[in-house]
């Protein structure tokens, strides 16, 4: 992937938010927190996980445009299930 580096800050930032997020839940599984709130965070997660792969691959398009008339927005978010 070519560099660039406001979208690689970017993603760091969003992988930060989401390492939090997982080291949330290890505080809720030890804390025993209920069943339906650990889920409410893993799909969080999920979701939070799925919106990284958009944004990298988008980034990946825009600095290829060779691949950018393959590819849509509507198709990406279908490709990793966004609402």
């Amino acid at each position: 992937m070519k560099k660039n580096i406001k979208a690689g800050e970017a993603a760091i930032k969003r992988i930060s938010r989401i390492e939090g997020q997982l080291q949330g839940i290890r505080r809720m599984l030890e804390g025993e927190k209920a069943c339906m709130d650990v889920m409410v965070q893993i799909f969080a997660i999920r979701e939070a996980v799925s919106a990284l792969g958009v944004e990298i691959l988008k980034d990946d398009l825009i600095c290829n445009k060779k691949s950018i008339q393959k590819l849509d927005e509507k198709y990406l978010k279908t490709l990793f299930k966004i609402n």
